[in-house]
Order: C-alpha cells, then sequence, then structure tokens
C-alpha cells in the first residue's frame, strides 16, 4: 500500500482543491482510534468536523455513522458513498469509494478515493442498480445511504466506475493517485502554486457537511473563511494563504488581499 505523507494544513488543503478541480481522484486515509476514524490531518475525530445545520446535513452525517459503525465492527469490506448533485453542494456528483487495510505501524484504516464526476441524479440511481443496489431508491434517499459492497471486489468496483469516468478509474486501478498527490504535495510545501482545474470545487458554506468532510480530510480544516478579492469563492482564513486555491490570484496583486 502507498504510505501517505500528511503535511500542514494549508498544503493539504490546496492539494485536495486541485485534484477535485482538475477531476484527478483524492486519495487519503482515516486511523482508528478510541473506536471512531480519526484524521491524520487534525489528529480528532472526523465526526468533530461535522456541522448540523439542516435536513440535509442530518441525512449525509447519519450516513457517515453508518460508515463509521461499519468500519469499527468490520475486519475487510468495501463501501460507496454517492452525493448526487444539489444546488447546495455541487453541480457535479461526488463519489467516495473506500476499504479497510491494515497497515504494520499504524493498524486499521478506512482507505478513501474520492472522485467527481458529470452523473445526473438518475445516473446516480443507475450507477447505484450497476454495483448491485436492487431497492426503490431516490437520488436524494441514495445521499443518506452508503452502499456497502459484500459481492463486488475492488477490481470489480473500479472496472464498473470505468464505465463512468475512464480517467479516474485508470488512475485508482494503477495506484496512481496515491504517487500523483504525494507528488503536488511535495511540490505546494517548496512554494510551487497547485494548478486549478476547469471543474468546480465543493469549498464553501456547505464546506463541513458530512459528505464533505468525508470527501477529503484537508477539506474540512477550519470554519472561518475569506472571500477571494478576485473569484470570491471561499478560502480558509488563519493559515498564511496567500494564493487562491480556486484562480490562482495572488495576495499582493489585490489591495484588500487574501489573508
Amino acid at each position: 500500500m502507498s504510505r501517505e505523507t500528511i503535511y500542514s494544513q494549508d498544503v493539504e488543503f490546496e492539494a485536495s482543491v486541485s485534484l477535485e478541480t482538475n477531476r484527478i481522484p483524492d486519495p487519503y486515509h482515516y486511523f482508528f482510534k478510541n473506536g471512531k476514524l480519526y484524521s491524520p490531518v487534525t489528529n480528532e475525530p472526523v465526526e468533530n468536523s461535522i456541522t448540523i445545520y439542516r435536513a440535509l446535513n442530518e441525512n449525509e452525517s447519519s450516513a457517515f455513522q453508518k460508515i463509521q459503525k461499519w468500519f469499527v465492527e468490520s475486519e475487510e469490506g468495501m463501501v460507496v458513498w454517492i452525493s448526487p448533485p444539489h444546488p447546495e453542494r455541487s453541480p457535479d456528483t461526488k463519489i467516495i469509494f473506500s476499504d479497510i487495510v491494515y497497515e504494520l505501524d499504524s493498524g486499521k484504516k478506512l482507505r478513501n478515493r474520492a472522485v467527481r464526476t458529470s452523473l445526473t441524479p438518475n445516473g446516480c440511481v443507475a450507477f447505484a442498480r450497476r454495483l448491485g443496489f436492487s431497492g426503490a431508491i431516490s437520488a436524494e434517499e441514495l445521499r443518506a445511504s452508503p452502499l456497502f459492497l459484500d459481492k463486488i471486489s475492488p477490481d470489480e468496483f473500479i472496472d464498473i466506475l470505468a464505465e463512468y469516468t475512464q480517467k479516474q478509474a485508470r488512475i485508482i486501478k494503477s495506484g496512481e493517485d496515491f504517487i500523483i498527490k504525494e507528488n503536488l504535495k511535495a511540490r505546494i510545501a517548496l512554494g510551487y502554486p497547485a494548478p486549478i482545474g476547469p471543474y468546480p470545487s465543493s469549498c464553501g458554506p456547505a464546506l463541513q457537511s458530512a459528505f464533505n468532510v468525508m470527501f477529503g480530510n484537508s477539506l474540512n480544516i477550519s470554519e472561518a473563511y475569506f472571500d477571494c478579492p478576485k473569484c470570491h469563492k471561499a478560502i480558509p482564513s488563519g493559515r498564511g494563504i496567500t494564493t487562491c486555491p480556486h484562480c490562482g490570484a495572488i495576495k499582493e496583486d489585490y489591495n484588500s488581499g487574501c489573508d
């Protein structure tokens, strides 16, 4: 298994935004401690980062608790969590594919791969059926219902994913996703700008929803934000970010700046 190097929160944040906006899978792990899933970025329970302020968030929080309970009680297996497009979330569909893995020095972990696709709400339901789900369900009900796969292997899942996003499935299958992210984080830590792609980022007011917390372990690191003076998208404050991770605007080029 590829080893993950944990950098400062601003590096992790910029890397995840870069991967997300370029539709490159964002891989990361959660570790097991005190009966809960913990983020290696914050070293706190993942659930501590979740904000619940409306029904949409409550449904996603319930789904996260199901995943955590499954992880605690299971020795192996995998789960897929699908978030269809929603005006309060993203125009894209976001999918998290997670499986239980083990490392000699750190024990049991949940390995996550987050991908973004152009699946419509109906397409999300069709995707769930390709994975073996047979019950009646709407796209919004699917958001609250992680799919625990016991009849499909990881390779079979990736082959099905390839029907919807060949590039991202290929990257995951080859193991390139961890290599790409590690190289990207190292470059950002050395001062190189993170390449921002043409696709939207999930950063913004819904950032602390359960799905967005689960979607990227480095996208849930602060509750305080300021708007970029150029693209007006949210940037975490208090972490010294001087280049907008969305549009590349540089603080020094604007009087009000990014601070």
